[in-house]
Parts: structure tokens; sequence; C-alpha cells
């Protein structure tokens, strides 16, 4: 096989491998009518389980300091630092965990937090147990999507050096 042949087979088995878990099924919503002007994606609705991403509500289910008017990346990163200050708040004492630590959490219609998932890297059960603890005394209020209370799944990545 030529040089040529070869380029183009590895480009086609790279394809797939950098596409999967790009897209969630079933995570894509319809733009949102409300938007002043041009069309305004709207993302990141479960239809299955009708959860909410926290970057396309209208009212966050805690406290934030955002601005309005700036744009949506710097919304959804605006909601995550809030977002991992609650957190980071609730922990009692300095860490020597060295890492990064995910937290996925979901916020029902009644205020409650339900269905927290931690995840550390590298691994370590007794950091996960921790913002596992710090998560579930944060206080939230109920999310709202279009003056609608709904259920909202939030996460944030906190950082150990």
């Amino acid at each position: 096989m030529n040089k040529y042949k070869l380029n183009f087979l590895t480009i086609l088995l790279l394809i797939p491998m950098l596409a999967i878990g790009q897209i969630p099924k079933g995570y894509f919503l319809d733009a949102d009518d409300s938007a002043e002007k041009g069309y305004k994606l709207k993302p990141f609705k479960q239809k299955k389980e009708g959860i909410y991403h926290y970057a396309i509500l209208t009212e966050l289910p805690f406290e934030n300091d955002c601005e309005t008017g700036i744009s949506e990346k710097e919304q959804i990163d605006c909601a995550e630092n809030n977002l991992k200050e609650l957190i980071s708040e609730k922990l009692n004492s300095e860490t020597e965990f060295k890492g990064d630590v995910y937290v996925y959490l979901t916020v029902t219609e009644k205020a409650e937090i339900v269905d927290i998932k931690v995840k550390s890297y590298p691994q370590s059960d007794k950091i996960d147990k921790k913002i596992k603890q710090a998560t579930e005394q944060i206080t939230v209020r109920t999310a709202k999507y279009k003056k609608k209370v709904v259920k909202s799944r939030l996460w944030t990545k906190l950082e150990f050096k």
C-alpha cells in the first residue's frame, strides 16, 4: 500500500474514536423562542428523564453572581465557578489530595439534591466521600426554565494542586 492509502485508512479509523461520547442521546432541545434576536440554541434537555442542564435554565437552583447580558459560554463558566465555590465552602479542612474531582448532582422540583456522583482522578474513595458530604450540605432552591419549575442536572470540576 502506498503512503496515501495508509493515511486515509488511519483517518477513517480515527473519526469514530473521536466522535464517541460527543453528543449524548436525547440531550438537545429546540431553540428558545424567547430569544431576543437570532437563533439562540438551547441544548441539554434529557427528554426521557425531564432533566434540564443548568446552562439553559432561566433561574439557577443556587445563588450566583453572574452578570446579565454575557455570552452563553461565560454564563456556563460563571455558574460552574459559583457551584464550585458553594461546595468548597462546605469542605471542612485542607486535603492532601492532588488531582481533579468531578461532581454531578440533580436538583429536584422540590429543591432536593439527589443522584450525586463524584469521580476523582486519580481515584480516591476518601476524597470522593468528603466531596459528596460537602455537596449534600449546600443549599439549593428550585430551578426554573421559562418560568416553569424543573428538575436540573448540575456539574462542576474541583481542582486540588
